[in-house]
C-alpha cells in the first residue's frame, strides 16, 4: 500500500466517522443543555439506579485590572498593554516575579463566571442504595 493509498484510506475513514459523530455531538450538547437547565432550576440530585450524582459547577475566568496592576507592581509594566497580556503575565507568575496571591490581595486579579459546567460523576458503591460495605 502506497503512502497516497494510506492517506486516502485514512481520510475516507475520518470523513465517515465525522459524519456519524457530528449528529451525536449535537444531540449530546442539546441534552446536556437541557439537563443543565433542569439542575440549575431544581438543584442537584443523585440517581442511585445509575450510580451518579449530578450538579452544577461554576467555572471562573481570571482577569486582571491593568491600572491597579501597574500601580501595585511597577516591575510588571512589560505585561501591560491597553489590556493585560495574560500570556506574559502568566510567564511572570511562572518565573516567580509575583504570586497569584499577591495579585489577588492587591485587587488586580479577579475571576468572572464564564460558564456553568454540568458534572455527572460516579458515586462510590457504598453510597448506592442496596449496596453493602465490604469488610
Amino acid at each position: 500500500m502506497t503512502s497516497s493509498d494510506v492517506r486516502g484510506a485514512l481520510l475516507e475513514e475520518y470523513l465517515e466517522l465525522k459524519e456519524r459523530v457530528n449528529p451525536l455531538e449535537k444531540r449530546l450538547s442539546h441534552v446536556r443543555d437541557q439537563l443543565r437547565d433542569i439542575v440549575t432550576e431544581e438543584g442537584h440530585f443523585v440517581d442511585e439506579l445509575r450510580g451518579v450524582g449530578v450538579h452544577i459547577e461554576a467555572r471562573f475566568r481570571k482577569e486582571y485590572d491593568p491600572d491597579r496592576l501597574a500601580l501595585a507592581f511597577p516591575r510588571l509594566a512589560g505585561c501591560i498593554r491597553p489590556a493585560v497580556d495574560v500570556n506574559q503575565l502568566e510567564a511572570c507568575l511562572a518565573a516567580g516575579m509575583v504570586t497569584e496571591r499577591e495579585l489577588e490581595r492587591e485587587g488586580v486579579l479577579f475571576r468572572t463566571l464564564h460558564s456553568r459546567a454540568l458534572v455527572v460523576k460516579k458515586i462510590p458503591r457504598t453510597h448506592v442504595a442496596g449496596s453493602t460495605l465490604c469488610e
